[in-house]
């Protein structure tokens, strides 16, 4: 008796089941569809930050205008805008972004070395980090304008103060981290290193940090943007000099124009820095994929 298979007869043998496969045909064989064009995650993101911001700024325009608030709550765009065009006139207003420039620069610099160097000692010694990490969460959420009149008693008012503290702030979330970055590396990565006989120098800089390189980016993201804070919120307690300072004193002269148009210069200071750091890290991103 014979036995059918898919279509064909063969032997009886075992009475096991017999697959026959068949030959690969033009049908069988997956169609690949056009791929369809579309906008970059980052061109979109853009695209619609320009948006919003377009949006805002039309709103602003036409409350003010039409009466819907108070200009002196919030002048129109235009009116913003112009205050703008204003300062770059101004030689006051240059010296203060220098000044500012500097602070930020300084704390950014700091902070970010300060972090690394950290999250790499607490990631080396597992102990200690234990031991501090508590600490820095918990001093995490304390307002550094606390600290600001300790400060001004050991350094003075003076730009050094405000850049000690900013880079507090700073500091913070780059150890932090760069410590999560560290300690999520698959072990291994570090015993193949050590397998293949890799010096310390090249485990390091070879290994950990471009694995850990997405934590490391995020908490620079956020070191610059705390170092932008702290010194801007510095400068605006008790500082002499800078864009913090002079919001404050456009705000207690009751001058809302200027005042309006040094917090516009902050907003678009802000904006780039974050821009910036947003463009390092889809680099980084994609150089581990690619």
């Amino acid at each position: 008796m014979m036995t059918s298979v898919m279509g064909g007869d063969v032997e009886p043998g075992t009475g096991d089941d017999v697959s026959i496969e068949r030959p690969d045909t033009e049908s069988d064989r997956p169609v690949q569809l056009p791929r369809r064009w579309r906008l970059s995650d980052p061109l979109i993101s853009a695209g619609a930050t320009a948006g919003l911001l377009v949006v805002m700024a039309v709103v602003a325009e036409v409350g003010a205008r039409s009466g819907w608030w108070r200009a002196s709550t919030l002048p129109a765009t235009s009116t913003m805008l112009s205050g703008v065009a204003g300062l770059m006139d101004d030689p006051q207003f240059w010296s203060d972004l220098t000044r500012s420039g500097l602070e930020i620069g300084l704390a950014i610099l700091f902070g970010s070395t300060a972090g690394l160097l950290s999250g790499l000692l607490f990631w080396k010694l597992p102990t200690l980090g234990r031991i501090f990490e508590p600490y820095l969460v918990s001093f995490y959420a304390v307002p550094m304008v606390l600290f600001y009149p300790l400060a001004i008693v050991v350094v003075g008012i003076n730009a050094s103060s405000v850049v000690i503290l900013a880079t507090i702030m700073a500091t913070i979330p780059v150890a932090l981290n760069t410590t999560v970055g560290l300690n999520g590396i698959r072990p291994v990565y570090l015993k193949l290193s050590r397998s293949l006989q890799c010096k310390p120098h090249q485990m390091l800089f070879s290994i950990a940090l471009p694995a850990a390189a997405p934590f490391i980016v995020a908490g620079l993201r956020l070191g610059v943007v705390y170092a932008l804070i702290g010194s801007i919120a510095m400068e605006f307690v008790t500082a002499q000099a800078g864009l913090g300072y002079r919001i404050r004193y456009y705000y207690e002269i009751f001058d809302n124009d200027r005042m309006f148009a040094y917090i516009l210069v902050v907003l678009v200071l802000s904006v780039l820095l974050t821009a910036l750091l947003a463009g390092l890290e889809r680099l980084v991103v994609k150089g581990r994929t690619s």
